[in-house]
């Protein structure tokens, strides 16, 4: 079947959707894109952590007070 032939089909059925389907498919992805995005939040954060703990040790291992950070408080 010729690609424009296989374009033609789909665009058939996306224009069968009602209105009602069409919301429920966005609001579908919009929920998958804030499951990602608290996956990503959730291992910033991670990461955060750990550069902390590796810039005390750092500066306990070369005899410096421990550094002060400086950072927003977070919501969580």
């Amino acid at each position: 079947m010729p690609k424009h032939d296989v374009t033609g089909a789909a665009r058939r059925r996306q224009r069968r959707r009602s209105p009602a389907q069409s919301l429920d498919a966005i609001e579908g992805q919009i929920a998958e894109t804030c499951r990602d995005l608290a996956v990503q939040v959730k291992r910033m954060r991670q990461l955060q952590e750990q550069a902390d703990e590796l810039r005390v040790l750092i500066h306990e291992w070369a005899g410096q007070p421990e550094p002060r950070f400086h950072r927003e408080p977070t919501n969580s």
